[in-house]
């Protein structure tokens, strides 16, 4: 198979890795996903006209395509897939500067912030994440995964090569590391922000959770060659993770809190009104900078862009220009306040314990009145971490209401009482499990010294009951509220 710089305009078909979108001319991919690979599905595949079907010769029920010549069981599937891929779409991560983010929290912003970071610079950047895949500053695509499948993954960079991006930001999930979602990718830096428990639904231990996050640094680099491995020094696993990879290769560590080692660090943190600002030194470099982000954390979350662009040779005076018009992604730690008489409102999409705990930390580095916190906990997923979810909101909100988030096919009643189980005053919580009541019942509770996080739901516009994809957004609903409030107060 021999790849060329534009594979579909040469009529060449696409890996598929889902058999109902196979196409005449199409190759199908038979991977793992949410279910296990079922040789079944290849027979769907050649009925729509698939050039071919790659396998693993160990397939179980393989054995009826035996005499099908389109068929093609491949030896050392799972780790070939990730070349072959990369090989039929032309290897489009050779055409491109990408950098991968891994890390329990902080991908999404980091990759958008990067973007943002990329663009201002006057390159032509895309990212892939949980938002979805886009050129920057156009409409997202859901995916429907933070990384999508290997065979996806190459071709969204083929697309991308092929429209003329430079600059490729990329949010890569445990669940990629450990299904090899981005082997074949040749990676120019890649970054590991923390590791904290989420997902254990899927891993099964924080063991097993950790050892897949590390695989970040057993990524490709360019020529044969590994990429810049970027680390927060702050977080203790990730400090000996990327101490254990030794100085045979580039690597360069952040902190905003004074970690040893650290060349690129965040000194003199102070949280203002108008935003953070901070000293940013980049080994003997210094400068003054300036964020209007809200949080310790997406300090830390700069200093990976500030990372990014160091090593592309970018001046650290320009890198501290251009960091205060750098946004929130739409749901992170997003701020909405239509008038001064009105509380601030902070919208995140933070659902595990550490992503909630941090919220609040860096709410309370800010001379609010009162922080009011509207959470719940998703349905069908780790049930192990709402104890500690409700503590930490119990230990430093003022006011707790709990609503739902996303019950999928869960009892309702059943997730509330077990996030007021954990509690040592669950009298205090306020309990409404319509959100938009519940949002409604914490902005009237709340004066305009007052903070109201709207924990958990972020951008997304649905809340998920059994199967349905109900309508809804915290960031609609806030606006809509606070706008009737200030039209009633006039």
């Amino acid at each position: 198979m021999t790849g060329t710089n534009g594979p579909l305009a040469a009529g060449r078909g696409r890996l598929r890795h889902d058999s109902r979108l196979v196409e005449p001319g199409d190759v199908f991919v038979v991977l793992d996903g949410v279910a296990p690979a079922r040789a079944e599905w290849i027979a769907g595949a050649l009925e729509r006209g698939a050039a071919e079907v790659w396998c693993d010769p160990a397939l179980p029920g393989l054995g009826a395509y035996a005499g099908e010549r389109r068929v093609r069981p491949i030896e050392g599937f799972r780790e070939r897939i990730g070349d072959l891929a990369a090989e039929w779409y032309g290897h489009p991560s050779r055409d491109l500067t990408v950098v991968g983010v891994t890390g329990t929290n902080g991908k999404t912003s980091t990759v958008q912030l990067l973007a943002q970071a990329w663009h201002a610079l006057g390159a032509r950047p895309a990212t892939v994440g949980t938002l979805g895949a886009a050129v920057h500053g156009e409409e997202l695509t859901l995916n429907g995964y933070t990384t999508p499948p290997v065979t996806r993954v190459h071709e969204l960079l083929a697309e991308f090569r092929d429209r003329g991006v430079t600059h490729v930001a990329m949010e890569v999930s445990s669940h990629a590391l450990e299904e090899r979602r981005v082997d074949g990718v040749e990676f120019d830096a890649v970054h590991f922000s923390n590791l904290t428990r989420d997902h254990l639904d899927y891993h099964g231990t924080m063991e097993h959770y950790a050892a897949q996050k590390a695989k970040i640094y057993t990524l490709r680099g360019k020529d044969g060659g590994m990429p810049l491995a970027i680390a927060n020094l702050d977080d203790e696993f990730v400090r000996e993770t990327w101490s254990a990879i030794g100085d045979d290769r580039p690597r360069v560590g952040l902190s905003s809190r004074g970690a040893r080692g650290a060349a690129i660090r965040a000194e003199r943190l102070r949280f203002l009104v108008e935003g953070t600002r901070f000293d940013l030194v980049v080994e003997d470099e210094r400068a003054e900078a300036l964020t209007s982000l809200i949080g310790r954390f997406n300090v830390d979350n700069l200093l990976v862009v500030v990372a990014a662009l160091r090593h592309q040779g970018v001046p650290l005076e320009e890198i501290a220009a251009l960091l205060p018009y750098l946004r929130p992604p739409h749901g992170r730690m997003t701020r909405i306040r239509p008038d001064e008489s009105l509380p601030t409102v902070v919208v995140d999409a933070g659902h595990t314990p550490d992503a909630i705990r941090q919220a609040l930390a860096a709410l309370q580095e800010y001379d609010f009145a009162r922080i009011i916190v509207v959470y719940g906990a998703t349905g069908d997923r780790d049930p192990g971490k709402r104890p500690e979810m409700a503590r930490i909101v119990e230990d430093a909100a003022d006011v707790v209401v709990i609503t739902d988030d996303d019950v999928h096919h869960e009892d309702g009643d059943r997730i509330v009482a077990d996030l007021l189980g954990a509690m040592r005053h669950p009298e205090t919580a306020t309990v409404i499990r319509d959100r938009t009541s519940a949002v409604e019942h914490a902005l009237r509770l709340a004066g305009p010294e007052d903070v109201v996080l709207l924990a958990g739901k972020g951008h997304e516009p649905y809340q998920i009951v059994g199967d349905e994809h109900v309508p809804y957004s915290d960031i609609d609903t806030a606006q809509r509220l606070l706008s009737e409030m200030l039209g009633a107060s006039r």
